[in-house]
């Protein structure tokens, strides 16, 4: 069976339509037609998924009550945020974690990704494969062993420095510099995958011409390799900026128990305070909305205008820039880095998992009873069961819806391209307890809420921006030349794509769908408030038990669970696709 290709793309021109009877008989068969039909479907899907819920936040905000309950209209929600002084004491908290935290971010990932890539730093591919590591390990178990390593007090860093200097009491993490230093460390190693291709693909032959010019190394980057990558630089800290306002399971684990508030967490205790206040929580959901929208608005006004060419045609690379004696401090930086903030907690978690009591590790202590009763327990091997599903499901439909939107914006002339395009790329700035939010308004009524459906449509949406960032420069670099030329040759669209564009551009599809695989695994902020009893899923538990004076061995067993999931994930995609597939589109 042949199908009609999508819009624009027939190299032959279409047989024209009978004329219509009226104005509106010609829009209706404009819309129905084969060529309009898969666009206009992937466009009003997008705007239920992404815009339904945003505006139901809206509208939440303005009601009484709990979602899907009848209730009058009111401003009391916005009354109450708005003459609480607390709202305001949040408001400069999340600014004041996040501002300099995004800054420390951006500097440790620009460093980074400037020696893996313009230096000649030794041991480029093990230090590379250390920040790989870093990356998929998820937040959850990285999180927790900090909470063991960095209590005040009776923290196992304290209790070892100790025994060198009595009574050293040098590390909390609960405390503001905690939320500081630990954000920026974990979330500069997703910024360095964000710089990573961008400081790869840079035009070299400036540097070089520097250099043969005279200039000394600090003086090239700082006059040629900062202002070449100030497009990037600011990207990559305004989208820093927007992950530190959007966090909330290391301001929820490490921050509340030293009194510390954020919007994230706020919205997460009026929901769930005992209080049920939805409107309160929809109110503060909006001024977080207004924060993260404003930033990409402020970051399109500074780079409007402005011309910035990093890759030329010339097919020129430098030779990487000689540190001298720096690139083996450089090296033993980076290697530190990874031992104290990646291989420590991943060694502690897993010790503690076979400890009988949580904090101490004494090999009197040994035990396998976590992980046994763990594994025995029908809820925790379901549990386990329904993350798989998801993530599988996730990762697949995104990767489709993803890959046909961007199919969409780059290849044909449609009308509604830049909509659907603008409309997908949303969730990018809405921090994922604000999209819950929205998820709970919108579909707390429908057969799907409270089953595994409304969690992967959740994880469809946020992996939108992630999926299009490896898909839409994918395509790009296809000429339509040769769908052209398939199609003279009788190809359909769906032959075309799947014999040619599918193999061309088979490892961003990969790489988008082991990202999207991660991320349904280790996300919990996104589907907290969406789970119920039977859509039990690893992070759900892992923070329930965490939070709630649980098993905290059977926490433990699980965050390793969660790390395994993850790095079997990539292990495969990392099989299929190498490496550079699976960052082309971070």
């Amino acid at each position: 069976m042949t199908i009609v290709s999508p819009p624009d793309l027939e190299t032959a021109p279409a047989p024209q339509p009978a004329a219509p009877r009226g104005r509106e008989a010609s829009v209706f068969g404009r819309l129905v037609s084969p060529a309009n039909l898969l666009p206009t479907l992937l466009l009003l899907s997008v705007i239920f998924m992404v815009v339904y819920p945003l505006a139901m936040i809206v509208i939440g905000s303005f009601k009484e009550g709990v979602p899907a309950s009848p209730g009058p209209l009111t401003t009391e929600g916005w009354r109450e945020v708005f003459t609480d002084a607390s709202t305001y004491k949040t408001l400069w908290t999340s600014l004041s974690i996040a501002v300099p935290r995004s800054l420390l971010t951006l500097m440790l990932a620009s460093t980074f990704a400037w020696l893996l890539t313009r230096t000649n730093i030794p041991a480029k591919p093990v230090l590379f494969a250390m920040l790989t590591f870093m990356f998929f390990l998820p937040d959850l178990p990285w999180i927790l062993a900090w909470g063991l390593l960095g209590s005040d007090q009776v923290g196992l860093l304290n209790q070892w420095i100790s025994t060198v200097i009595p009574g050293a009491d040098f590390i909390n993490v609960y405390s503001y510099w905690g939320l500081v230093i630990l954000g920026a460390c974990r979330g500069s190693v997703f910024l360095f995958f964000f710089l990573y291709p961008s400081f790869l693909a840079m035009d070299a032959s400036l540097e070089e011409a520097a250099r043969m010019s005279g200039a000394s190394q600090r003086r090239t980057a700082l006059r040629i390799v900062v202002p070449l990558m100030t497009p990037a630089l600011l990207g990559a800290y305004v989208f820093s900026l927007i992950n530190s306002l959007s966090s909330f399971e290391l301001e929820r684990l490490l921050g509340t128990p030293a009194g510390i508030t954020v919007f994230t967490t706020s919205i997460y205790n009026d929901i769930y305070g005992g209080q049920d206040k939805f409107a309160a929580a929809s109110a503060q959901a909006m001024m977080l909305l207004v924060l993260t929208f404003g930033l990409l608005i402020i970051q399109f006004r500074l780079l409007k205008g402005r011309s910035f060419t990093t890759v030329t045609g010339r097919g020129f690379r430098a030779k990487p820039m000689d540190i001298g004696k720096w690139r083996w401090p450089a090296m033993a930086g980076m290697m530190l880095f990874f031992l104290f903030m990646g291989a420590l907690p991943s060694a502690v978690l897993l010790l503690q998992s076979f400890m009988r009591f949580p904090g101490l590790l004494r090999l009197d202590l040994f035990t396998t009873d976590n992980w046994v009763n763990a594994l025995e327990d029908p809820f925790v091997l379901r549990s386990i069961q329904n993350t798989v599903v998801v993530a599988l499901s996730a990762a697949t439909i995104g990767v489709v819806v993803s890959y046909l939107i961007s199919y969409i914006a780059v290849r044909s002339k449609w009308r509604g391209r830049r909509p659907l395009e603008f409309i997908a790329w949303l969730p990018w700035a809405v921090p994922g307890t604000v999209l819950a939010l929205g998820f709970l308004y919108a579909f707390v009524a429908l057969p799907i809420y409270g089953t595994l459906a409304i969690i992967v449509l959740a994880f469809v949406v946020r992996g939108l921006p992630i999926g299009m960032r490896f898909t839409s420069p994918s395509l790009l670099q296809i000429s339509p030349e040769i769908e052209e030329s398939a199609r003279i040759h009788g190809g359909s669209w769906t032959r075309t794509s799947v014999r040619i564009l599918a193999p061309l551009t088979r490892p961003a599809i990969l790489g988008a769908w082991v990202f999207l695989f991660v991320v349904a695994v280790r996300v919990l902020d996104t589907i907290l408030v969406l789970t119920s009893p039977g859509t039990r899923v690893i992070s759900v538990d892992i923070f329930n038990a965490a939070t709630t004076g649980g098993d905290e061995g059977q926490a433990y067993v699980l965050a390793i669970v969660q790390a395994a999931i993850v790095f079997v994930g990539y292990a495969i995609a990392r099989t299929v696709t190498g490496r550079d597939a699976i960052v082309k589109g971070a």
